[in-house]
């Protein structure tokens, strides 16, 4: 029997899939929860071969006979038993690229509400595919729930209405390290796939077909608004704050730094790169923020850098606190403003060349602007920044805080030079 359950020859190449899937779409961030949330991407693809070799076993039930044939076993029975190789499938996998994802991201334990809602949508769509089998030929429904799934997962995410991607227990957008996975989220997921799994088992079961649509759609419509009723005010990032009292402070010559455990344990660079960091900054008298932290940015953090730092190499941990210095004026989120963001560019470049950065990430992250500086404006870059560099402190002081004032109005400076 096992030899020719697709459930089972599948499973080893979908696992494969979604691994390399996996791997290539999670950038490592030590932080399970998004590792977990990432890893569900997976499912675009996964829940498409769970809903089809459903559907497979249920169209050989229905061709043989023996769905219609007298039985000792209830139909629930029946389908209990033929959805579970494709349940397992799911299973197996959906655990296989979590396990690698956090692995892969050096994240720890993964998170289990994640993967739960994970699960019930997985045996959701098995239950879906093994309708589609009984209901419509093989030609029609094989295709058809490999598709489906994918647009479920995939598509709809795509589309203006964001609270709509809540509904399908994928959550591959979460979460910064800042944050959780929102509940309402979870249970937005957990009510829709659990009302799945209730209009397919009525369906399967009912005796007359045209009573069994009316219930199930009606079952599934009532699903759709109370799952909506959850996810409604919910972003297009499914997260909320985590809780600060988690976050390990301490000085650093006078500034206040905050990390989150993930990013503190003693095999990670985080905290001492940061420490450097600040200790050069104030050697060379430069104006900062009096506290550093990894809480996400809110209406009460008042001179507080908010660091988002996502890889654990000194390069990419300066990098990351060059673009919390330099400021975010609110018209650069104005759609067709006039104004350009080359300043803060400047400003993202002689941040990082002030905290030693590599030339290397200088130019990963800034060579169009250093090979071509007059295209945009500018004077050639590398001689700004060692002009600057020579100044005394309080010219290359008020140098950075005119800068920075007309960034933060909105405009362009006309002159970059010391002055």
């Amino acid at each position: 029997m096992l030899r020719i359950l697709p459930a089972v020859w599948l499973t080893l190449p979908t696992l494969i899939l979604s691994i390399l899937y996996v791997t290539k779409a999670i950038y490592p961030n030590n932080y399970g929860v998004a590792a977990t949330a990432g890893a569900t991407s997976s499912m675009a693809f996964l829940v498409g071969f769970v809903a089809m070799t459903a559907a497979w076993e249920a169209a050989r039930l229905r061709r043989g006979g023996i769905w219609e044939a007298p039985h000792t076993r209830s139909r629930l029975d029946i389908t209990i038993i033929a959805v579970t190789p494709s349940i397992l499938l799911g299973a197996v996998v959906l655990l296989g690229t979590v396990v690698d994802a956090s692995v892969y991201g050096q994240a720890g334990m993964p998170e289990i509400r994640i993967v739960a809602v994970g699960f019930v949508a997985i045996c959701s769509w098995s239950l879906v595919g093994f309708l589609a089998g009984l209901r419509l030929p093989m030609s029609v429904s094989l295709p058809s729930m490999l598709l489906a799934p994918f647009l479920w997962f995939a598509f709809v995410p795509a589309l203006p209405v964001e609270w709509l991607r809540h509904l399908s227990g994928m959550y591959r957008d979460c979460c910064r390290i800042g944050a959780d996975i929102a509940p309402a989220a979870l249970l937005a997921g957990l009510i829709m796939n659990v009302t799945i799994i209730v209009a397919a088992l009525y369906a399967i079961g009912a005796l007359r077909m045209r009573w069994s649509r009316i219930a199930a759609t009606a079952m599934f419509v009532t699903g759709v608004m109370v799952s909506s009723a959850f996810a409604w005010n919910v972003g297009p990032i499914p997260e909320i704050a985590r809780d600060p009292s988690a976050l390990r402070c301490t000085e650093v010559g006078g500034t206040g730094l905050c990390l989150w455990p993930e990013h503190d344990s003693p095999t990670q660079l985080f905290r001492p790169t940061l420490t450097a960091v600040i200790v050069e900054l104030a050697r060379q008298d430069l104006p900062i923020p009096g506290r550093w932290s990894e809480e996400l940015a809110s209406a009460t953090s008042v001179d507080t850098l908010t660091l988002d730092l996502w890889k654990s190499d000194p390069d990419s941990i300066r990098w990351s606190i060059a673009q919390g210095l330099a400021p975010w004026p609110a018209c650069s989120k104005i759609p067709n403003t006039s104004f350009s963001d080359i300043p803060i560019d400047v400003l993202r470049g002689w941040w990082f060349t002030a905290m030693g950065g590599s030339e290397a990430m200088l130019q990963e992250n800034l060579g169009w602007l250093i090979a071509e500086p007059s295209a945009f404006g500018v004077p050639p870059i590398k001689e700004l920044y060692g002009t600057v560099g020579a100044a005394s402190v309080a010219s290359r002081v008020a140098w950075l805080e005119r800068l920075t004032s007309l960034v933060a109005e909105c405009q362009s400076p006309d002159d970059y030079s010391v002055q």
